[in-house]
């Protein structure tokens, strides 16, 4: 497999994967069989949904024995799981790294938020939120995925709250659910018109709202 398949889709994919590579091979064999499952279910499922992507697929795409999957695992359904846990742990980390090196107020700091998507949206390998396609492709049928996906939501939110009672605004609430859609909004049209437009466009409504 090339190092490009291998490439994970979270922006922390960049610059990174030479600590990444330091940790695994600490951790040996399992860790990395481990690794190359879930970035190639992240990847598959990214580019052509759950329900399309097959055991053999992950199989062939990431290079591990099929009992390894199912020792690791137990089936395609919590490999899915794991893998959407994993990468949206990732991408939290990522976002509120990146959230915390903006400089200025906390409505600069607001406002920055859709500067941080863009720069997502511009990586070659976006194909939008995993948790979200997931979501979307569920339809809400699966108790574990909406708990994943309510755990995601209420971090995302705690700091948009945070970021918005700093800014003073006079709703915190409702400015952090706001924007909250403006995030969610500008992933999927990322996503359909494979461009950076989206976060330009949610950052001006963005700035609307935030206008006396």
């Amino acid at each position: 497999m090339t190092a490009s398949r291998r490439r994970r889709l979270t922006p922390t994919a960049v610059g990174a994967d030479k600590s990444a590579s330091s940790r695994l091979v600490a951790g040996g064999e399992e860790a990395l069989a481990r690794a190359r499952l879930i970035e190639a279910t992240i990847r598959l499922c990214c580019r052509n949904g759950i329900a399309a992507t097959s055991v053999n697929d992950i199989i062939q795409e990431s290079g591990v024995a099929r009992m390894t999957l199912y020792n690791r695992f137990g089936s395609k359904d919590a490999l899915i799981l794991a893998a959407l846990e994993h990468e949206t742990s990732v991408w939290r980390a990522w976002f509120f790294s990146r959230l915390a090196e903006i400089d200025g107020n906390a409505r600069e700091r607001l406002l920055g938020i859709f500067d941080i998507l863009a720069e997502w949206f511009r990586r070659d390998d976006y194909l939008g939120c995993a948790l979200m396609n997931a979501a979307i492709e569920s339809r809400s049928r699966d108790h574990k995925l909406n708990e994943l996906i309510a755990s995601h939501k209420r971090r995302i939110l705690e700091q948009m709250r945070a970021l918005a009672a700093a800014a003073d605004v006079d709703d915190v609430e409702m400015t952090a659910q706001q924007f909250d859609l403006l995030m969610d909004g500008a992933i999927v049209k990322a996503a359909i018109q494979r461009s950076a437009a989206p976060a330009i466009e949610a950052r001006e409504i963005a700035t609307a709202l935030l206008s006396p």
